[in-house]
């Protein structure tokens, strides 16, 4: 059974991964005063995974932020992929593939460590069936046509976290973190652990608090719960005493400990915070705080909802040991999203990246199980194989609606791929997709081999964001880390509008530690200028092509 659940997982994460592959296939087609860049997710964030890759290329051990341009003390923010690009040297690949390469290989270990995990709580044909509900389980699909053909929309669609197709080879740091808290859901489910085993599996805890805080928050809010379910049990047993003393050496005792371990990593991270620039991004969450919009939610969770939460209350009631890590998994979750709807430093919606389809798909397959098993046990055959008949059907059924939404999801990513090569765009900027000018690209090109590493460039908003990602360099503003951002914008456009002093610009220039000044078509655009020279006459040439002057500010 488990060679099945390997089969399957590479043949789910190829089909996750499909999209790119048509992508990769169709490069040849880009037109030719364009780059093919294989870009994915949001590009804005894709290029800050990028660029952190790339300081694992340039032989650091902690992160800076690249786009942020004053001295500040290194952090461990985001530093997997540090470590990832350290891999990507070892293996002499680029930092694109490190970040894809990682998409493939994290997203078959979670699938498959799932398929271990079904078989575990459901043994056989069952686990089986567990695993295949929990892979496909996706939104309730929205028919709809798309240039004549039919296909399926989805709700939350613009939440890619919780995609049934695009959650398989998702972000990197998250597919790492929902293994880790897999792992320790099997884990901690157990009373196995010994000696240097707690130790080992806090200090993974640690690593799983720096690369996915809210791994560690729920996998708190899940002990607290699944021991209340615990202690539940052993109080209604005649024998509680010693059961008690049982249940706190062997499940307890390690929680503790793993808490105690991993928890100063959440207080090293909350630290951080406190500090620039890495106190941007807890800033950005707190000013632009995105509310989960819950029926959209359980709408996006589809079929896997309704037949996991029957599956609950039946698995409560039957007292099924082994699905109680699933049920306080569940409520968890749903005490988060209460939570913190009253905390403003984070939104209910980051927690829906704690794979709640994993329990609800086990629940529905559990839901299955006991209905199929009722219907086995009546005595009249021919009733007992038409109940059993149409189990399977809605199983099967079930089934195929997954996968269809996961085919038409396969379809608007290719649309996209196409829109990326149509596009007229001179640069990309926020939800636009489209490849980047060769000329734009082969200046960065000419910053990365020609500019030093600790130098700052001053740019716009898409230069800033390309810049750390494919040259290294620091920039003045790029992305949402970068502290100050909206204020930062408007003092860049007025620079490159030509509306500050040749004073006042020199001024800036040196209190932002600027050396050099990339002038390409965002930059040109705002003041609808062609060069900057005769506004400050202190810049120089460095570089130049049709689309982009490099200067340098001495």
């Amino acid at each position: 059974m488990r060679l099945v659940i390997i089969l399957l997982s590479v043949f789910f994460v190829l089909f996750s991964f499909s999209p790119t592959l048509v992508e990769i296939s169709q490069r040849h087609l880009v037109p030719q005063n364009r780059v093919f860049l294989l870009e994915h997710n949001y590009l804005f964030d894709y290029n800050f995974y990028l660029s952190r890759i790339r300081e694992g290329y340039e032989g650091r051990w902690q992160v800076t932020e690249k786009y942020y341009n004053q001295p500040h003390p290194p952090s461990l923010m985001q530093v997997v992929y540090l470590y990832l690009g350290k891999v990507g040297v070892f293996l002499q690949i680029t930092p694109t593939d490190v970040y894809n390469l990682s998409r493939i290989f994290f997203g078959f270990l979670l699938l498959l460590a799932t398929g271990i995990y079904c078989l575990k709580v459901l043994p056989g044909r069952w686990g089986l069936v567990a695993f295949v509900l929990v892979v496909t389980a996706g939104s309730w699909p929205i028919p709809m046509t798309i240039n004549g053909s039919p296909r399926f929309g989805t709700y939350m669609g613009w939440w890619s976290v919780i995609d049934s197709l695009q959650r398989i080879t998702h972000l990197p740091h998250v597919l790492i973190g929902q293994l880790m808290f897999l792992w320790c859901i099997k884990t901690f489910s157990q009373s196995t652990q010994r000696g240097l085993k707690r130790i080992l599996w806090g200090i993974i805890g640690f690593a799983a608090g720096i690369i996915f805080p809210p791994t560690l928050v729920v996998l708190y809010t899940w002990f607290g719960l699944h021991s209340i379910l615990e202690l539940l049990s052993i109080l209604s047993n005649n024998q509680k005493q010693k059961k008690m003393k049982v249940w706190v050496k062997d499940s307890i005792v390690p929680r503790a400990i793993f808490t105690v371990l991993s928890a100063p990593s959440l207080f090293y991270m909350q630290y951080m915070f406190t500090i620039l620039p890495w106190s941007a991004l807890a800033l950005f969450d707190i000013q632009h705080r995105i509310p989960l919009p819950y029926r959209e939610y359980a709408l996006a969770l589809g079929p896997s909802l309704p037949l996991g939460l029957v599956g609950l209350a039946l698995a409560f009631e039957r007292v099924e040991k082994k699905l109680t890590p699933l049920i306080s998994w569940i409520l968890a979750v749903g005490l988060l999203f209460l939570v913190f709807e009253r905390v403003p430093q984070q939104s209910p919606l980051r927690f829906t990246e704690a794979a709640l389809h994993i329990p609800l798909g086990i629940l529905a397959a559990f839901l299955f199980r006991q209905l199929w098993h009722w219907a086995t046990r009546l005595k009249v055959s021919i009733v007992s194989w038409g109940i059993r008949g149409m189990e399977a059907i809605v199983i099967a059924g079930v089934i195929l609606l997954g996968v269809s939404v996961m085919v038409s999801m396969v379809g608007w990513l290719t649309d996209q791929v196409v829109a990326r090569r149509e596009g007229s765009w001179l640069v990309p900027i926020g939800a636009q997709v489209i490849y980047p000018l060769k000329d734009f690209m082969d200046a960065i090109y000419f910053v990365r081999d020609n500019v030093p590493r600790n130098s700052v460039v001053l740019t716009y908003i898409t230069a800033g964001n390309y810049i750390p990602a494919y040259a290294g360099q620091y920039v003045y503003i790029g992305h949402a880390n970068t502290p100050d951002e909206d204020t930062k914008e408007g003092i860049a456009r007025q620079f490159f509008a030509g509306e500050m002093s040749p004073t006042i610009a020199n001024a800036f220039l040196q209190r932002e530690h600027v050396s050099y000044i990339f002038f390409g078509p965002q930059e040109k655009e705002i003041g609808k200028r062609t060069e900057l020279t005769s506004v400050y006459p202190y810049l120089s040439k460095l570089y130049e092509n049709p689309q982009v002057i490099l200067y340098r500010y001495k």
